[in-house]
């Protein structure tokens, strides 16, 4: 069951950094267009705008939950270093089930503003705005999910910051 659980957790981690690159490349694409248009004689379509936003927030959809599996979300590291590593680990266990009752909670109304949407459609480039909306839903299921696999065992703790990290 275990070992099942592990390909799950593989296959979605590979599935969102698909995600990710694919949003990365799209943010890289449409900024490059933007920054060329400000040269006279280049074409500055007015869709540059939206699809960089729309990129950026799936970006993030795509990116947080892996954060999470890796322990790399916003962490309070000077308080946590400060204890002995059972409590470390306790703590980080505790944030995991919080994030984990924050994101179930969440879920439905997540839900409910994704089917909300049916119908609308993106102002500038015409496309169903389902697409954009369906971020709201990604991340909680996906942070979620990872937190049901950091609990299993399956993620890792953030490594303490080194001496050469600014703050």
């Amino acid at each position: 069951m275990r070992n099942a659980f592990a390909a799950l957790v593989s296959a979605v981690s590979a599935l969102c950094r698909w995600g990710t690159l694919a949003a990365i490349g799209v943010l890289i694409v449409v900024v490059t267009i933007q920054v060329l248009g400000r040269i006279p004689g280049f074409p500055s379509p007015p869709w540059t705008e939206e699809v960089a936003r729309f990129a950026l927030v799936h970006l993030v959809a795509f990116s947080c939950g892996l954060a999470l599996l890796r322990g790399e979300l916003v962490n309070v590291d000077m308080f946590i270093l400060l204890l002995p590593k059972p409590m470390q680990w306790a703590v980080a266990r505790l944030v995991d089930v919080a994030i984990l009752v924050f994101a179930v909670a969440i879920i439905p109304g997540a839900w409910d503003y994704v089917v909300g949407s049916l119908g609308e459609r993106a102002r500038s480039i015409n496309v169903p705005m389902i697409w954009v909306y369906v971020v709201t839903l990604i991340i909680p299921v996906s942070l979620a999910f990872f937190s049901i696999a950091r609990l299993a065992g399956l993620g890792r703790d953030s490594a303490p910051p080194s001496h050469g990290e600014t703050v």
